[in-house]
């Protein structure tokens, strides 16, 4: 049986393999980790369905696998093979070399005919040369397109052509390894390493197996895989941004009197296991916030008409790891106190760094923080997290001259940015939501109090 790549989540499509577990003749037992899938800025396990043997490995570490690809081929459990089907729609089984070719073969086979014109020994009464059927377009791998070599329309695709100017390329001199000699990517990128390697130019050090240094007009280049993690984000952030109509609502917080109760009680956290943090401080009052305006704590469904207002929430909180942004969630943030929410946040940044983190502590949130103020950062633009309607933006605190009581004296200063849909979220609500955050922020004991 193959072992298939089962469905892992709502929204997860697939991921990279990251670790084959497993050796080709290796005994297996059933629910023991095969591979480990990087998917969904999570890493996750893939266990066996059945006991069996490891007949053949069917994919590589680095491979990008989508839910339904068979991963690995096991002897001795083709009993458990129909328990073990996805949710994915059954995929279409290439034809066997025995059936005739698809027409597109047969036309560029015509094409290649018509160009070369009739065999040399063929004449008006010879009997009709017999051919042999060309092979499936999938055993067809190394036959160059008969139209690019005549110099007409290449079978290529935009971005090929233009990956092929980039890398100064004649598509004419590339051999299409797809159906009926069209060109791909890999078929450009193959050409290039081909063209560099005759020319001398050696690979730079540290270039991996999956990547290459390319020469064009301009100079050498490297290229790599895109990762699974910077694809996911590269998707959501297109999607949110391409769909969601934002407003940014900028706003500063004298923060002077809430670092001073930061200062007094961070001690007494510290004995007690837990890091009293700005970020623990500005979730509790985003929290408020979010109660006195719902809107914000909300997602649209546009199919039905409808607000979901959600009663519960969860915040899901900007992590900067090796790998790229990973936003793991403090659940139930409103039933948590202080402490509580400190030890939880250094918990799940730590393991969110170390790619620990489990899926269920990825999801679910209603309300994104993303602190920057660490790293130095001024203010700027947070992209909302889609189907969220709204982020909160933190830069850096700055001791700020502030006009007060007739004088001007030195107070610290919190550069905030909320951004709303304005779909849902009117601009007066926006304004009201930013302003009540900076409202708890400057007094932080009051929200305590019910003021």
């Amino acid at each position: 049986m193959k072992v298939e790549l089962p469905f892992l989540a709502e929204g997860i499509e697939g991921g990279d393999v990251v670790l084959i577990l497993v050796h080709e003749g290796d005994q297996v037992s059933e629910g023991q980790s095969l591979v480990e899938l990087e998917t969904d800025k999570a890493t996750v396990p893939v266990p066996s369905p059945a006991a069996g043997k490891v007949a053949r490995l069917l994919v590589r570490e680095g491979d990008h696998v989508k839910v339904g690809q068979a991963l690995i081929e096991l002897d001795g459990a083709h009993g458990a093979e129909q328990s073990f089907k996805t949710s994915a729609p059954e995929k279409p089984e290439v034809a066997p070399a025995s059936q005739p070719p698809p027409a597109v073969e047969s036309t560029h086979a015509e094409a290649l005919e018509r160009r070369e014109g009739p065999p040399a020994e063929s004449s008006p009464t010879a009997p009709p040369k017999t051919e042999e059927p060309p092979p499936a377009p999938s055993e067809d791998k190394t036959a160059a397109s008969p139209l690019s070599s005549i110099g007409a329309a290449i079978p290529a695709p935009p971005s090929v052509r233009r990956l092929a100017r980039e890398l100064a390329v004649d598509l004419t001199q590339v051999q299409g390894t797809e159906a009926g000699g069209r060109i791909t990517a890999e078929d450009v990128k193959a050409f290039v390493r081909e063209r560099t390697r005759r020319s001398g130019v050696a690979p730079a050090a540290g270039t991996s197996k999956s990547s290459g240094v390319f020469t064009t007009t301009y100079g050498n280049e490297r290229r790599e895989p895109l990762p699974s993690l910077r694809r996911k984000i590269a998707a959501n952030m297109t999607q949110s941004w391409t769909t969601i109509p934002h407003v940014h609502q900028f706003q500063d917080a004298d923060i002077t009197d809430l670092m001073e109760l930061h200062k007094r009680y961070a001690l007494e956290f510290k004995k007690k296991g837990a890091t009293l943090t700005l970020t623990s401080l500005v979730i509790k009052a985003v929290v408020h916030a979010l109660k006195r305006y719902p809107q914000l704590n909300a997602t649209l469904d546009l199919t039905n008409g409808e607000v979901i207002y959600k009663e519960y929430y969860n915040i899901g909180v900007a992590v900067d790891t090796a790998a790229g942004l990973i936003v793991p969630v403090v659940h139930d943030v409103d039933h948590k106190d202080l402490f509580q929410i400190s030890v939880e946040l250094a918990d799940l940044a730590e393991r969110t760094r170390k790619r620990e983190v489990k899926l269920e502590e990825l999801r679910g949130a209603t309300f994104t923080l993303s602190n920057m103020g660490g790293l130095g950062s001024g203010p700027f633009t947070p992209i909302i997290n889609a189907p969220q309607v709204g982020i909160l933006g933190v830069g850096k605190a700055r001791m700020t001259p502030v006009y007060r009581d007739g004088q001007f004296v030195p107070r610290r200063v919190l550069q905030l940015c909320v951004a709303y849909d304005h779909r849902l979220v009117d601009g007066a609500v926006g304004a009201r939501f930013t302003n009540e955050i900076v409202k708890v922020l400057e007094d932080f004991q009051a929200m305590f109090l019910g003021l």
